[in-house]
């Protein structure tokens, strides 16, 4: 009996050492890159994401995110995003953590016309490493809050086609992308 006791103890120690948590995000991006020493405008771009953070320790998380981003750069199309981040944490005072991060994120839009049998097709997709600072705090059993600010340099490609010619073009630059969001802890 004793033995089970101790099997057991160390089990639910192990399962509430990790925890699986989703998320549901808002963020607004925006980019600002430099060609030919001329600044191109851009608006920003609002999207939606959805994360699943994984805890490795009792103070660092490694977390997956998918986004969607509507009218990225400027396209009036639907975008798509991605990022995969390390997270720590740094300073827990009371319900409020603060954390530090970095990580790769990317995003991408394409469009596509036919005008008189030719196809014209325009990709654009930028590879971000990023940093990130946020506080993270309880706001009901199982439930958190957080707000986030993240940065860094930006690689952006644009591929163009029409017909059989093709153009494809890279500008450096930077972006700011700052969230808020919850997470649900599921286990």
């Amino acid at each position: 009996m004793k033995n089970l006791l101790i099997a057991t103890a160390l089990l639910g120690s192990a399962s509430f050492a990790a925890a699986d948590s989703l998320g549901l995000s808002g963020t607004y991006n925006k980019g600002f890159y430099k060609a030919d020493g001329d600044s191109i405008e851009s608006d920003g771009s609002f999207g939606v994401g959805l994360s699943y953070t994984y805890d490795l320790d009792a103070v660092s998380a490694v977390r997956a995110e998918l986004e969607l981003l509507p009218n990225l750069y400027d396209s009036e199309k639907l975008g798509f995003g991605g990022e995969f981040t390390y997270l720590r944490s740094v300073m827990t005072t009371g319900e409020a953590d603060v954390y530090l991060g970095g990580g790769l994120g990317f995003n991408t839009v394409s469009d596509s016309a036919t005008s008189n049998g030719v196809t014209t097709s325009v990709r654009l997709t930028a590879i971000n490493p990023t940093l990130l600072a946020g506080v993270r705090f309880a706001v009901a059993p199982g439930f958190n809050a957080f707000a986030e600010l993240a940065g860094g340099p930006s690689f952006l490609r644009l591929n163009a086609s029409s017909g059989s010619t093709s153009v494809s073009d890279s500008i450096n630059g930077a972006f700011i992308k700052p969230r808020i969001g919850f997470t649900y802890t599921l286990r």
